[in-house]
């Protein structure tokens, strides 16, 4: 395997969320996770698609919203095409 990837805990840890999350975003198809000798690992590509998903759970984008944007973007993302791809405007948080 090539040193582009991680072990899901270790990204789990440095994007400050738990693995049960990451897989459950490759459980939805947005990241792919790779199996091998009994371990599961994250590419780097992957890894820097789960921030972008956790920065627009942050905008309050819904689990559907994200799925348009996943489906639509392709990394690096822009938050500029965004409310294009949903159909509506970002929330910012207060």
């Amino acid at each position: 395997m090539n040193s582009g990837y991680q072990p899901l805990s270790s990204v789990a840890h440095r994007l400050k969320i738990g693995e049960p999350d990451l897989m459950d975003f490759a459980h939805r198809r947005w990241i792919t996770c790779i199996k091998r000798n009994g371990s599961v690992f994250l590419s780097s590509r992957d890894e820097y698609k789960a921030k972008c998903i956790l920065h627009l759970r942050g905008l309050r984008l819904t689990d559907e919203e994200i799925g348009k944007v996943m489906d639509a973007e392709e990394p690096p993302y822009s938050l500029a095409r965004i409310p294009n791809i949903i159909g509506r405007p970002l929330s910012v948080p207060v």
